[in-house]
């Protein structure tokens, strides 16, 4: 008989900082489908006692980090930025960076997205209502896009958005090579913020970091959606499984 496979158990930091209040949810779904979880304090990495490279995923997850003072996410990213050389040797790595909703402006603003060369190219701004959005929207996917994350999903569905700063912008040069490498992940049906190109998630050259402003983890089983439907579980299930395939 042959060697029994062994099967990895993932491990995933969940980094959090004061004001972030989707740390829980995130790292739910993660246990979920499969991962072992640390939800870790951005000060704790910054002061030694947590390596981020002893992880397989890193996940910044939503709420209000720093209050969202200055503007949203850029203290944060003021933090990660600090920690250069440890988040350049996990991306050079391969490994997946994950940023929903206040992580998708820390992403940005960090310059992890859409080139992960630390350089910020694209901003997420006040939505053009000019309030904060809290409903269910319809997404596409662009089945081009390199992105990890995307196996499995429909072509269309619904996940819930919670922002005020959601609104995608970025020069013209710099969108046009976005549309063109197939970096947009998802688009809006009905673009509720005024995002360019309708974008709602965005990922790098080579997949493996992502930033999404809708919700999958609060998408993650049938029963969280508004709706009846049949599946067991939903996008989100798929979302987060994929990210723990990847690094099996």
């Amino acid at each position: 008989m042959g060697k029994k496979r062994i099967i990895k158990k993932p491990k995933v930091i969940i980094l959090r900082a004061c004001g972030t209040n989707c740390d829980i949810e995130t790292e739910n779904a993660f246990k979920y489908v499969g991962a072992f979880t640390e939800r870790v304090h951005i000060n704790e990495v910054l002061k030694g006692y947590k390596n981020i490279n002893d992880y397989d995923i890193i996940t910044l997850p939503g709420g209000f980090s720093f209050g969202d003072d200055i503007s949203a996410g850029k203290i944060f990213a003021l933090r990660i930025k600090s920690l250069y050389r440890d988040f350049k040797k996990f991306i050079d790595s391969k490994r997946p960076i994950i940023g929903i909703c206040n992580g998708f402006q820390v992403l940005v603003k960090t310059g992890l997205l859409p080139y992960s060369d630390f350089k910020q190219r694209v901003t997420l701004f006040l939505n053009d209502c000019g309030h904060f959005l809290c409903r269910w929207v319809k997404v596409k996917v662009n089945k081009k896009s390199p992105s990890i994350f995307i196996k499995g999903l429909p072509e269309e569905f619904y996940l819930p958005i919670a922002h005020g700063e959601g609104k995608l912008i970025a020069d013209d040069i710099v969108s046009q090579k976005i549309i063109s490498s197939n970096l947009d992940v998802l688009r809006y049906i009905d673009n509720p913020n005024g995002s360019i190109y309708n974008i709602a998630a965005l990922t790098n050259e080579f997949g493996n970091v992502i930033g999404i402003m809708p919700h999958p983890e609060r998408a993650f089983f049938s029963i969280q959606f508004p709706w009846k439907t049949r599946e067991e579980n939903s996008v989100g299930f798929h979302f987060f499984k994929n990210a723990v395939e990847y690094v099996k």
